[in-house]
């Protein structure tokens, strides 16, 4: 198969570049690029969020009050006086609120995955091409991002991200597998669903890699996310927050104001994960050229004997050195040694110390 039509068309610079370069170098991808994505990012993020908290406040407050009702019927019900009807209803309400509880996590895991998705759908042909060190045009590149399946693809995996957390290993299965799935219609130029295929191919065999990625984020947007939130906590007064969504006291604007407060590092730190797959998706691709096309390859050897990170490229072997090597052979005369004593005709070459016929001693010198 060829590369150009797999999409595998990566300087050779890349070739030598491992897992841990790629995630150095997404870190590095980061730095260089945050100030011109970063406002995507924030854009797509407060749009979504002012959706969310129009929408879903009513919905959230519900299934909150809910659960702090099952929870006090269950920590003051006397179990062992408890008549099966009001056992009966223990379990409706139960039931009922976890029903609830899965109808709501629907729609706010897709309000929660669907910015970033849509985020690097626009960024990610630009940042390719800035991490290959191309001519690029961050406008032009982003005007190119608009097709249908910029909202089509990442709206799709939103949704399906947000079925399968009924169940958590599916859900992870397709998120690490589908991953890519956002910029495969401007780095690959894939139509339709044809993405979440060729998303597929550079995630096949890359399951804990891409793991450790978004382990990696995970912790660090967690750790400064957490001492931020703590922060808040301490300038706004519980009452305070609380009374916003209250129904009889529901301010839709401070509701707004605080959805977007606690969900500022987040929205900034964003762009992190889109560069760390970026630069891994280049570390895929390098791999699939090594499958398909070992010949492209830089002989890694060569490059760790000099230990000035430049590499030779690879040259196949001399006959000579691919020979091994053989001492010619020693010529065997044909002249035949007799016996002394029986006068029987030997192979003079082996030196025989005794007759094969009679059994006498050679006389040697």
């Amino acid at each position: 198969m060829a590369n150009s039509q797999m999409g595998l068309d990566i300087p050779q610079d890349y070739y030598n570049k491992s897992y841990s370069d790629s995630i150095a170098d997404g870190f590095s991808l980061f730095g260089k690029t945050y100030v011109k994505i970063v406002p995507i990012y924030i854009i797509c993020s407060v749009i979504f969020l002012i959706i969310s908290s129009l929408v879903m406040t009513a919905f959230n407050w519900q299934v909150e009050v809910m659960s702090n009702q099952i929870l006090e019927i269950i920590n003051e019900a006397d179990y062992y006086n408890m008549t099966e009807q009001e056992m009966f209803e223990l379990m409706n309400m139960i039931m009922s609120y976890l029903g609830l509880s899965l109808l709501n996590s629907i729609p706010n895991s897709f309000f929660n995955y669907f910015p970033s998705f849509l985020a690097l759908g626009i960024v990610s042909g630009y940042l390719y091409k800035r991490y290959l060190q191309e001519d690029v045009d961050f406008g032009g590149e982003l005007s190119k991002s608009f097709k249908v399946e910029l909202i089509l693809i990442p709206a799709l995996f939103a949704i399906l991200l947000a079925l399968g957390l009924v169940l958590l290993i599916p859900w992870l299965f397709m998120y690490i597998y589908w991953v890519f799935s956002p910029s495969m219609h401007t780095i690959e130029s894939e139509k339709g669903l044809k993405c979440f295929k060729a998303s597929f191919k550079y995630s096949k065999g890359n399951f804990w890699r891409i793991m450790g990625i978004l382990l990696i984020n995970g912790i660090l947007t967690g750790i400064i996310s957490f001492i931020y939130n703590l922060i808040l906590d301490f300038v706004i007064p519980t009452a305070t927050y609380n009374a916003a969504f209250a129904p009889e006291t529901r301010n839709y604007f401070m509701i707004i104001v605080y959805t977007l407060l606690y969900n500022l590092v987040n929205m900034l730190l964003s762009p992190l994960l889109s560069c760390l797959l970026i630069t891994f998706l280049v570390f895929s691709k390098k791999q699939l050229i090594r499958r398909y096309d070992p010949s492209r390859f830089y002989r890694e050897e060569d490059a760790a004997l000099q230990g000035y990170g430049v590499s030779t490229p690879y040259e196949a072997p001399t006959q000579e050195e691919t020979l091994p090597n053989i001492k010619p052979p020693v010529a065997i005369s044909r002249e035949p040694e007799y016996c002394p004593f029986c006068g029987f005709a030997m192979d003079k070459s082996k030196s025989f110390r005794f007759c094969p016929s009679c059994g006498g001693k050679i006389p040697r010198a």
